[in-house]
């Protein structure tokens, strides 16, 4: 790609390189890669956790993809040294960490973030420290385009199976399962993509807009 001066895309580990070479501290996305179900056998995890554990940059995004074995996702964050939290978002007490499209996902959230200026300080003491690795703060999809979980899960049981009787497998195992998941909800998974992504800009926006300011006051200069 380089070479032939072609356009690209980068995967969320490539961008948390980039981020870091840049000095952007915190960026948002749709969500991340994680540990594929029967990755006990296929040793299929993504380079997002990987690299979340290695580079300090902090990512917004609506936790990980629905289809992935989302405990042990979080358990592997947790053998990286990743922090990993979810906003509340008007929400009390124990919160489920978000899978993708839809706001519960049965798994709770290792920790509660009130709001952005919770996750700025949490990010500014992170960063004070000799630590590498980075940050995971989850943003639930806006409640009124969240799929049910029921709804999710059964889909999501078809678009594994066809993928398992296809052959899909590595690389191309992740784009057949999205493909063959917006075909099952006739195209709701895109909508519901558009409203996650817009929901954590926003919310990104606003905790690197937080973390500014902290670090403004710490070295005594004024914001603006």
């Amino acid at each position: 790609m380089t070479q032939k001066k072609l356009n690209g895309g980068t995967t969320v580990a490539g961008t948390m390189v980039l981020a870091h070479l840049a000095g952007i501290k915190v960026f948002a996305t749709g969500g991340l890669g994680g540990v594929h179900r029967g990755a006990e056998n296929s040793m299929d995890i993504s380079a997002d956790l990987t690299e979340l554990g290695r580079t300090p940059v902090a990512i917004v995004s609506s936790g990980c993809k629905s289809f992935l074995d989302i405990p042990r996702t979080l358990e592997y964050l947790e053998t990286q040294g990743v922090g990993v939290g979810t906003f509340a978002d008007g929400r009390e007490g124990t919160v489920d960490f978000p899978a993708f499209w839809t706001r519960d996902s049965g798994i709770p959230s290792p920790t509660l973030i009130e709001d952005e200026s919770t996750a700025a300080a949490i990010l500014s003491a992170q960063f004070s420290l000799p630590l590498s690795s980075g940050l995971l703060f989850a943003n639930p999809i806006p409640s009124q385009h969240s799929i049910p979980k029921a709804q999710m899960d059964a889909i999501m049981a078809q678009a594994i199976l066809d993928a398992e009787e296809s052959g899909s497998t590595g690389s191309d195992n992740t784009p057949f399962i999205l493909a063959r998941i917006r075909e099952l909800t006739r195209g709701q998974t895109v909508m519901a993509n558009r409203a996650l992504i817009e929901a954590n800009v926003i919310r990104g926006t606003r905790v690197a807009c937080e973390l500014s300011r902290l670090e403004q006051a710490r070295i005594g200069k004024p914001d603006g």
